[in-house]
């Protein structure tokens, strides 16, 4: 089995326009007697090109009273939560990225780096997923893609300005956690590999935001879900575990008395266990929302 790093990573990124009578929506609605509660599928990284967002998100977004992401806004900015992240990243007993690959991969690694002008002598003590994250990272930027262009950052600016109440599912250190577990199934091979296919990122990434911009499930499922799924236990830790958790808080908000956008990384909400599928499990019925 090979997981297919960089598509993962771009999922990380998610962790996601047709027109006339049979469009499809990137958002969905879950409805009970009392409340109505949005799902945005988010991406954490976007182009000015990818902009304006499909209406259907500023339609939940006027109708929420309150609006959900994954971390609380601003705790990606704090000083301490940086710091948090940094120590999660790196290797903390005094070893390098080079002595935990191939000499194949790091040379490969460097070679990259250096083609361009990416500084991995300041990478020297990450751990590989995180080496990794921060390439894909480097290399989103290169083709425009910018988190201050995200979805959730648009949405964290716009509620602020209009005063709208926040929340979260998760707090930093959850997130910071979940992401230092992925490392076991990180290794050589998936850097090499991930490597090879920044060349296409640009690619790749137009084909998640088609199926993301059109909230088409089946290919949502195929891009986000079908590599996580060859690692049966990152697969649980990553969406099983965290939507599962997840679908309980989305409940009491279809329990409250106000209605309620959740924007969440759109992998989220796609395949068997996404969260559109959970709560119509639970009985509550859940719709694409109409532009």
């Amino acid at each position: 089995m090979k997981l297919n790093l960089l598509r993962t990573a771009l999922v990380l990124f998610i962790l996601v326009t047709a027109s006339g009578a049979q469009a499809e929506s990137s958002v969905w609605a879950a409805n009970s007697s009392k409340a109505t509660v949005y799902f945005a599928g988010s991406f954490h990284m976007l182009r000015a090109s990818d902009y304006p967002l499909p209406a259907e998100f500023f339609t939940a977004y006027q109708d929420s009273h309150k609006i959900i992401f994954e971390v609380p806004p601003g705790e990606m900015e704090k000083l301490e939560n940086a710091e948090k992240f940094l120590s999660a990243a790196i290797y903390s007993d005094g070893t390098t990225l080079k002595e935990h690959i191939t000499s194949e991969a790091y040379a490969k690694a460097e070679s990259f780096c250096n083609e361009q002008n990416y500084p991995i002598a300041q990478y020297r003590f990450f751990k590989p997923t995180f080496f990794v994250m921060t390439l894909t990272i480097l290399e989103m930027n290169r083709i425009g893609a910018d988190p201050q262009k995200g979805v959730d950052y648009f949405f964290k600016q716009k509620a602020l300005s209009d005063g709208k109440a926040t929340g979260s599912l998760e707090t930093m250190e959850e997130q910071i956690r979940l992401l230092a577990s992925i490392d076991a199934n990180v290794g050589s091979d998936q850097i090499l590999e991930a490597i090879g296919e920044f060349k296409q990122i640009d690619v790749k990434l137009n084909e998640i935001l088609a199926a993301w911009r059109k909230g088409d499930e089946t290919k949502m499922e195929e891009l986000y879900i079908q590599d996580l799924k060859t690692y049966p236990k990152l697969y649980r830790t990553l969406v099983v575990e965290r939507n599962n958790k997840w679908v309980k808080d989305i409940e009491r908000y279809l329990h409250g008395s106000e209605n309620t956008m959740v924007v969440v990384g759109a992998a989220h909400l796609a395949g068997a266990d996404g969260l559109v599928n959970l709560l119509r499990k639970r009985g509550y019925k859940v719709v694409k929302l109409n532009k």
